[in-house]
């Protein structure tokens, strides 16, 4: 998620700098805590199948199983021995109050559950894009996740993937609402537990780059959600973290004349932003140039909207024709944990040649959370990238998440 910066860092682009931090503190005071999502401009919607499309009546309570599936083809996780199609009952993340009904899936070992049922892993996805298309129930999963999935499979992890409000389901995706990623998933955990699959009440969640906000703030909103969800440990990798300070390192370090994989991150967040104001449209920032490639955000899924990014030579400083980083403050106040010293405890997995979530962005939110007294244990992958990080990180989750389930002390890796 890296935060792009438009022009080159000048005196004025320092009073901007100054004034943008300024904004920032603002924007953490006014931007509304509850926003009425039926009033917001609505993208990406498709209606998939049936299966997607909510009862007229919702069940009376979050975290209710409504409709299940098989699934077949792309969404298939080959190491599963069953692969659904789950819909179930949650809260709307911008309200806080209204209920909706949000997409995923689960995925139950091949073979007999053991007794007490399967160890449940809630895997809370990256970066797919806003459009219904891209859930992850429907479009399946790409191959870096494939391959992280499929080995806690074979150790006899269920899993449960929610597809996150709007994606699939009616409405525009919230692209790195924290609030509304955490509701999702604690309603998950309770729908699956709730119905009748063999799982046991030992829960570890993980999440990448976008899902790692999403896993990260489950654990911070469970005690005030949903406190009758039990938490066993956070895995997140690939860690977006938008303190005052990261702003002005990504700020000062950025290059606007290059072509880079974040920009259509950038775009995402910035269909967010619409929803956070109304008197902000993304079309009325973006120059001619980009105008073509970007009227593709609500079909487009990531790596599509990227390739087609950089087949266009876009960059932050031929995107945009005016700067971006107001709108963007606004978003990135919604990426905030409400309590940083959540007693959940953490492993957190950092390559250091990220490129989309540096590895200096990475460490800060380490620092932060170390300081806000939560117990990380935190690895680092030396050469490893965006991808690569969460791959390597495998070995050391798996022992993390056993060491946690089985009531045993982690290590923290915090100075003092």
């Amino acid at each position: 998620m890296k935060f792009v910066k438009i022009g080159s860092i000048t005196i004025v682009g320092l009073l901007l700098l100054l004034l943008a931090i300024t904004a920032w503190i603002w924007i953490n005071i006014h931007v509304p805590e509850d926003i009425d999502a039926s009033a917001r401009p609505s993208r990406g919607d498709t209606v998939l199948s049936d299966f997607y499309v909510p009862p007229a009546t919702l069940p009376d309570t979050t975290g209710v199983l409504i409709r299940q599936e098989e699934m077949e083809g792309a969404p298939v996780l080959a190491k599963a021995g069953t692969n659904l199609r789950i819909l179930y009952s949650s809260t709307e993340g911008l309200g806080g109050k209204a209920r909706n009904a949000v997409s995923g899936a689960l995925y139950l070992p091949e073979g007999d559950p053991p007794e007490g049922g399967w160890p449940l892993l809630i895997w809370s996805h990256g970066t797919v894009g806003i459009g219904d298309r891209c859930a992850p129930s429907y479009a399946g999963r790409g191959e870096r996740d494939h391959s992280y999935l499929n080995p806690w499979l074979e150790q006899g992890y269920a899993i449960a993937a929610s597809d996150y409000q709007g994606l699939g389901t009616p409405g525009t995706h919230p692209y790195m609402d924290a609030r509304t990623m955490a509701f999702n998933n604690l309603d998950l955990i309770r729908a699956v537990h709730s119905a009748d699959f063999p799982l046991s009440g030992k829960v570890v969640i993980a999440g990448q780059s976008q899902g790692a906000t999403g896993a990260l703030a489950t654990a911070s909103y469970a005690a005030s959600y949903a406190a009758d969800v039990e938490l066993g440990g956070v895995i997140a990798t690939g860690i977006p973290h938008f303190s005052s300070s990261v702003i002005w390192d990504l700020v000062s370090n950025s290059d606007p004349d290059a072509v880079s994989a974040s920009l259509p991150l950038t775009l995402y967040m910035l269909t967010f932003t619409e929803m956070l104001d109304l008197d902000f449209r993304l079309d009325d920032i973006l120059s001619d140039k980009a105008k073509p490639v970007v009227s593709g955000i609500n079909d487009t899924c990531v790596f599509d909207f990227i390739e087609a990014s950089q087949n266009a030579g876009l960059s932050s400083g031929n995107t945009f024709v005016s700067r971006s980083e107001f709108a963007l403050l606004k978003v990135l106040s919604r990426t905030r944990l409400p309590d940083m010293g959540f007693q959940t405890p953490v492993f957190a997995g950092s390559g250091t040649t990220d490129k989309i979530t540096p590895f200096s962005m990475q460490r800060e939110f380490i620092a932060d959370a170390c300081a806000a007294g939560v117990r990380i244990s935190a690895s680092t992958y030396n050469g490893a990238n965006h991808n690569e990080g969460l791959l390597q990180s495998i070995s050391g989750a798996q022992h993390f998440a056993k060491t946690v389930l089985s009531g045993g002390s982690v290590q923290s890796t915090c100075p003092g």
